[in-house]
């Protein structure tokens, strides 16, 4: 925790101040540069999504609305590129000792999804469209703030912040890459949750609900 909020206190203090002096343009750039700015973002922040828990609140989310998964997916994608545009342009505006208390209420938005998910009935597949369509987007609501609360102060964002203070020239390519990073990490996600047989759908769920409230408890513990 101290090192993720010595990171962020570097970036707050140091990023936005290059930012202002340099273009956001790539003008003069050679496209080598370009490209490996972007792979080794991609790369870091990709294997710190892995495992973490807004990957878990997407299976169990999707496992658990096997009739809803694109309103998941899509608010899964949303909130996380959101999370990455705040990290890259608007950081800055974000004080440092709001970062425990945002931590420990994404923390316990994780665990109170984990409980709504555990209560939740299987989807009927069979449900009236008008009511499933305003459930669509109360679902895609709900899940929209449990994931962006919860990203906020986590490593993913604390290596897109990193990646954006040693690349301070290329915002925009920083952004691009973690965006791009964590839809495919989403993609994945949910793609391999739809592919559970039916018969082990429910232990899986189990399985990803744990992990999920798990990291809820961990970040209210640390917060």
């Amino acid at each position: 925790m101290k090192n993720n909020l010595e990171n962020i206190d570097f970036f707050v203090n140091h990023v936005i101040l290059k930012m202002t002096n340099r273009s956001l343009l790539f003008k003069g750039d050679s496209f080598v540069d370009l490209i490996t700015v972007f792979f080794s973002t991609f790369g870091l922040v990709f294997i710190n999504e892995f495992g973490d828990k807004t990957q878990f609140a997407a299976g169990a989310g999707s496992l658990t609305n096997r009739t809803k998964v694109r309103a998941i997916y899509f608010s899964s994608v949303l909130a996380l590129v959101a999370v990455s545009g705040v990290t890259v342009f608007l950081a800055g505006f974000i004080p440092v000792s709001w970062l425990p208390f945002i931590k420990l209420i994404g923390g316990v938005l994780l665990v109170l999804y984990g409980i709504y998910l555990l209560m939740k009935k299987e989807d009927e597949d069979s449900v009236d469209e008008d009511i499933a369509g305003k459930s669509d987007w109360k679902l895609f609501t709900s899940h929209f703030w449990v994931v962006f609360v919860a990203e906020m102060g986590d490593k993913t964002q604390i290596a897109t912040a990193a990646s954006t203070v040693q690349n301070h020239a290329y915002p925009l390519i920083v952004f691009a890459a973690s965006a791009s990073a964590l839809t495919a990490m989403t993609t994945l996600t949910v793609w391999g949750a739809s592919k559970v047989p039916l018969s082990l759908v429910k232990p899986v769920k189990l399985l990803g609900i744990a992990g999920m409230v798990a990291y809820g408890i961990y970040m209210v513990a640390t917060a």
